[in-house]
């Protein structure tokens, strides 16, 4: 598709792909995921530490599951470990997304099979599940499923195109074949009995599998003030105080090489792990391109009338279009979900600008995927539930609209995460297994940054790669500069997601 547009709005995007994210900008929308705001919200040291033997930039998911692992780990008993958040706890994509626990995988093991080979394909889908085994385990063995809000549903993924349709059918079916125990995981619906079943206006097929939702920023800040309250002496997290760049001097302390400026001073680091997603490329300007900031939406709404409360989650998968007039995209995939107790329905997903979505600022809210959101579940994807009880007319546009927000995830231009150490040509600051990386997870983070963020917490304290962490996932210089990270790559990477 990107072969289609104008050279100059082409190069536009090549521009916006490279661009530096900075760091996350103070005044971001916010999401209801993050109300009422944690105790810990603005949680500060009285000083920053001076020498710290590990320090996490970014206190989402990853950053949790990585300051997790060093602080439990036997190899990293006595070591001391500091989370930087740019702004308040957890309020980058960890609290903005959809709350799924749900695997990207089965639906994509088709694309990773053709791009990476079957084996690859076969780590990934393993991987993918093994994450979302973990997180309900960590919940449940810190007794904070219930807070959580973990709680078990049918998900239906519906499709308006009949080619799209036939592709996820066929990566099921492989990935049902490929990872043990997911025989006939997933049910398989004709579109005449999804329009039937589920009051879809139009589908050419759907497919219903069990899975879990949950509340992500809830589980995330009581699992670090959890850590807080038991290594005082080991761990700190400093809010508002995002690291603007990073620099080397061996000379005055070689053992903690890395310094850390902020605006409350700087911090002399030994290891430093990169756990930001979208705004990586800040501090390593080299993954700017296969690693970049995209811009998408979400929203609470009241259901209709007829509605009521659901034990599903969704997936609506519509075929991506462009209208070259406009420059509006249709992405392809829309969510949502319903809270138990509220009834509220979080539904994301967008038609915007192109240049609208390769931004890093989510403090701004597109006016096109505003009123997409208000009229997509009346006018375009149910057939009954919105209609005014007296009238028997589909309510108008707007009238459901709760709060909307927008978030940043991190997208590469292989799809793939990257995690592991940051080769020495990237960082440019010449200390072999000093940095790590666990980002760019493609919007599909529940499903991958718990498990990426453990896996560079064990390799940097001295462990072998996991085991389960599959290869196509590894920082290497090779990977970083393949073809298939280059800007151009990037872009289609971006109309293929």
């Amino acid at each position: 598709m990107a072969a289609e547009l104008p050279q100059e709005l082409l190069a536009k995007l090549a521009g916006q792909v490279v661009q530096d994210p900075g760091v996350p900008v103070f005044n971001p929308t916010v999401s209801a995921w993050q109300e009422p705001a944690h105790p810990l919200a603005v949680v500060q040291s009285e000083q920053l530490p001076q020498l710290i033997d590990v320090a996490i930039i970014g206190s989402g998911i990853t950053g949790c599951s990585a300051a997790k692992t060093v602080l439990e780990n036997h190899l990293g008993r006595d070591r001391s470990v500091t989370i930087f958040e740019a702004r308040s706890l957890t309020t980058g994509a960890t609290s903005r997304n959809g709350g799924f626990l749900l695997s990207h995988a089965p639906q994509f093991h088709g694309r990773f099979a053709d791009a990476f080979g079957p084996e690859a394909a076969n780590e990934i889908s393993r991987f993918c599940e093994r994450t979302l085994d973990e997180i309900r385990r960590v919940a449940k063995a810190e007794n904070l499923d219930s807070i959580s809000e973990i709680r078990e549903v049918t998900t239906v993924a519906t499709f308006e195109d009949e080619e799209g349709f036939a592709e996820a059918c066929r990566s099921i079916r492989m990935f049902e074949e490929a990872v043990p125990g997911k025989k006939e995981k997933y049910t398989i619906i004709d579109g005449a009995t999804a329009e039937k079943q589920f009051n879809f206006k139009k589908s050419k097929g759907a497919l219903t599998v069990e899975s879990h939702v949950f509340w992500p920023y809830k589980l995330v800040t009581n699992l670090l003030q959890r850590l807080l309250e038991r290594y005082p002496d080991r761990f700190s997290v400093e809010t508002q105080t995002p690291v603007t760049s990073i620099t080397v001097s061996v000379d005055s302390n070689a053992s903690y090489p890395y310094v850390l400026n902020t605006p409350r001073g700087t911090v002399r680091a030994a290891k430093v792990f990169h756990c930001a997603n979208a705004f990586t490329g800040h501090l390593l300007p080299k993954l700017r391109g296969p690693l970049f900031p995209c811009r998408l939406t979400m929203s609470t709404q009241k259901p209709g009338p007829q509605w009521g409360n659901r034990a599903n989650s969704w997936l609506f998968h519509t075929k991506q279009d462009y209208d070259p007039e406009t420059t509006l995209v249709e992405q392809g995939l829309y969510w949502m979900q319903q809270n138990a107790e509220t009834g509220d329905l979080f539904v994301g997903g967008d038609r915007q600008r192109l240049d609208d979505f390769l931004s890093s600022d989510d403090s701004v809210i597109s006016a096109d995927s505003v009123g997409n959101l208000m009229s997509l579940l009346p006018k375009r994807i149910f057939d009954k539930g919105w209609t005014n009880p007296v009238t028997n007319e589909t309510l108008s546009a707007g009238t459901s609209l709760h709060r909307i927000w927008s978030g940043i995830i991190g997208m590469t231009a292989d799809q793939l995460p990257i995690v592991g150490s940051v080769p020495v040509s990237f960082s440019d600051r010449n200390i072999e297994g000093g940095e790590w990386i666990a980002a760019g997870f493609n919007g599909y983070g529940m499903c991958q940054a718990w498990l990426s963020g453990e896996a560079i917490a064990r390799m940097a304290l001295g462990e072998p790669k996991p085991e389960w962490l599959p290869d196509v996932y590894l920082s290497s210089e090779k990977r970083l500069t393949d073809k298939t990270m280059g800007p151009g790559a990037a872009l289609e990477s971006f109309f293929n997601r």
